[in-house]
């Protein structure tokens, strides 16, 4: 039987855990180079801050699984972005079992950045994959609950006893030097992210040849971000484009419908 061991991203093996979810047929993909190499940025800077953003489940020394996360000090969470447990031979071994229970009990101790407190809670937004037991489901099985009773999706567990979460409401704010133009909000934590925007870019082209494109990192431009409240993926013409880039129909569609859209005063 292979022995699961759980291991801190660190400095030394950031690198395994910018790969693990990347097919190896991918990792020499211009766009996935760029991706993983953007990536690695944007986790050496979160190390350097908190010492460590992730684990890796390894299998007789072999990167099966990780679950990446990011503090959140001001509101005093831990925010889950990311658990992915590679290729179905690993799955249902308790690999992402053995993630999630490690980085309860590591943010049950202090930590500097809380002002050597724990975090009230870790958060999530659960997402679906096709083929895979609900990525929900196995959220609520580890004793997370409901952050609204009509979202099973957004989930939470206390880490403070008592502790109830109740979202920040946020809305997309359009701002009025985005008109004519298209913006693309990409999420350095994950290697997936220059590829989708350049997917995303292909299809506004098609049917947009002149717009002019902005590429916008979440982190390091996140006054950007914030001035704009609750961003999607993409913006044309201050309108949120809400279909997935893979949708090519449908986020087509919007595009275009985002062209004509007129933000009234």
């Amino acid at each position: 039987m292979k022995k699961l061991v759980i291991k801190d991203v660190t400095r030394e093996n950031v690198d395994e855990m910018v790969r693990i979810c990347v097919p190896p047929d991918k990792r020499e993909h211009p766009l996935f180079v760029e991706g993983m190499n953007i990536m690695k940025r944007w986790a050496l800077g979160v190390i350097e801050d908190y010492a460590s953003l992730g684990k890796l489940a390894y299998m007789d020394s072999e990167p099966v699984g990780m679950i990446q996360w990011l503090p959140n000090p001001e509101e005093r969470l831990v925010e889950i972005r990311c658990i992915f447990v590679r290729q179905k031979e690993n799955l249902r071994k308790g690999v992402g079992r053995a993630l999630l229970k490690a980085l309860i009990d590591d943010m049950g101790e202090p930590k500097s950045y809380f002002d050597n407190d724990t975090p009230l809670a870790l958060v999530t937004t659960a997402f679906e994959v096709w083929g895979v037991y609900p990525q929900h489901k196995f959220y609520e099985k580890m004793g997370f609950m409901r952050a609204k009773a009509d979202d099973p999706f957004l989930l939470y567990y206390p880490i403070k006893e008592g502790y109830v979460h109740v979202p920040k409401e946020e809305s997309f704010n359009p701002q009025k030097e985005d008109e004519g133009k298209a913006l693309i909000f990409y999420k350095p934590s994950c290697p997936f992210s220059i590829y989708f925007s350049e997917k995303m870019k292909e299809s506004i082209k098609e049917v947009a040849p002149d717009i002019p494109i902005r590429m916008v990192n979440r982190f390091e431009e996140a006054a950007e971000v914030r001035k704009r409240g609750s961003v999607p993926a993409c913006v044309v013409n201050k309108k949120p484009i809400q279909s997935f880039v893979l949708d090519k129909t449908g986020f087509q569609k919007e595009v275009k419908e985002g062209l004509k859209h007129d933000e009234k005063p």
